[in-house]
């Protein structure tokens, strides 16, 4: 009997050893794939076209900001070519002088921008500029008034010299005749007002960098296409702000009317009761410009508001046949800044 016992015992061990062995064997390969997987980087997704740094396939990114092609690189445009410019300009030597700048851009092309030429009328735009400011600042009103006289009768263009000795004007009224009407009274009146209100223009001339030796007297200047083109500059800042004054220049500016001049009347008398709007610079936008006409000089000034807006100063010596000249010139440098 015992005998028999130890014999199945012998046969049962024979038979389970093997087995619990084999159920080891799977529970470690089992733990080893575990702990693999779980230390095993994932093997990336294939590329999509046009992808070199794919993400892993498993990989989640939670709000991931959105990814934006590179800029493309800027390219560089070659200024364009003045040379159709200088050529129609040279026909008339050192008797012009231009100024034109793209405000977009700031191209510039210049002739003879430092010449000094008479400033004619052209000043009053200056003068205006200048008034303007001074009111801003407080040293003059703009709505004070001041009685016409004797004294102040000037020839040439304008209206107030027409009319009764007292009659009065606030000081917004004598800028809308200097600058709308070229009004030679108006702008007598308003230089001696300003002369005494302690910011005179010479003070004024200085202050925005242009030249005080163009200055001959209190209604006179000399000037040069470039100094011109440095008060344009101040007056288009002015009159794009919100000062409070400066939409009566702009508005101004954009009106502007020789009252009976011989002309533009076709030989009508003075005191004529008809304005003639006066474009020496020609354009297809609006423009607001000042002209100065006087003894030979010929001359104009204005900011174009194009599409792309643009400065142009035509400063000249030629009084014959400017008109049709200067609308020559100013349809040539609309093409060119359009081009």
């Amino acid at each position: 009997m015992k005998k028999h016992r130890r014999k199945r015992r012998g046969i049962a061990s024979i038979i389970v050893a093997p087995l619990i062995c084999m159920a080891c064997i799977f529970a470690a390969s089992t733990a080893i794939q575990l702990l693999a997987n779980t230390y095993t980087l994932p093997i990336p997704a294939p590329p999509m076209p046009g992808e070199e740094n794919p993400r892993p396939a498993t990989e989640t990114v939670q709000n991931a900001p959105e990814e934006k092609p590179p800029a493309a690189a800027p390219i560089n445009a070659a200024p364009p070519s003045t040379t159709h410019l200088d050529d129609f300009f040279d026909q008339f030597g050192s008797n012009i002088g231009i100024f034109y700048k793209n405000l977009d851009t700031g191209f510039t092309y210049t002739y003879n921008a430092d010449t000094v030429f008479f400033g004619a009328s052209l000043n009053k735009a200056n003068h205006a500029l200048h008034a303007y400011m001074a009111a801003e600042r407080g040293y003059i009103d703009m709505y004070a008034t001041h009685t016409f006289t004797a004294n102040d009768w000037w020839g040439g263009t304008g209206i107030i010299r027409f009319m009764p000795a007292g009659t009065r004007f606030t000081t917004r009224e004598l800028l809308r005749h200097s600058v709308v009407y070229s009004d030679n009274v108006a702008f007598r009146m308003l230089a001696r007002y300003l002369e005494n209100s302690g910011f005179t223009y010479r003070d004024f001339v200085q202050e925005i960098g242009a030249n005080p030796a163009f200055i001959l007297c209190r209604y006179s200047n000399n000037t040069s296409a470039a100094d011109t083109a440095l008060w344009f500059n101040a007056i288009r800042e002015y009159t794009a702000s919100d000062s409070r004054y400066a939409h009566y220049l702009l508005d101004d500016l954009q009106n502007t009317a020789v009252y009976s001049h011989p002309y533009f009347t076709r030989g009508g008398t003075f005191g004529g009761d008809s304005d003639v709007n006066v474009q020496f610079i020609h354009a297809s936008y609006p423009v607001a410009q000042k002209y100065g006409w006087f003894n030979g000089a010929f001359n104009t000034a204005g900011i174009v508001y194009a599409p792309s807006p643009y400065m142009l100063v035509i400063i000249s010596n030629m009084d014959t046949g400017a008109h049709e000249l200067f609308e020559e010139i100013s349809w040539m440098m609309e093409a060119f800044n359009a081009s």
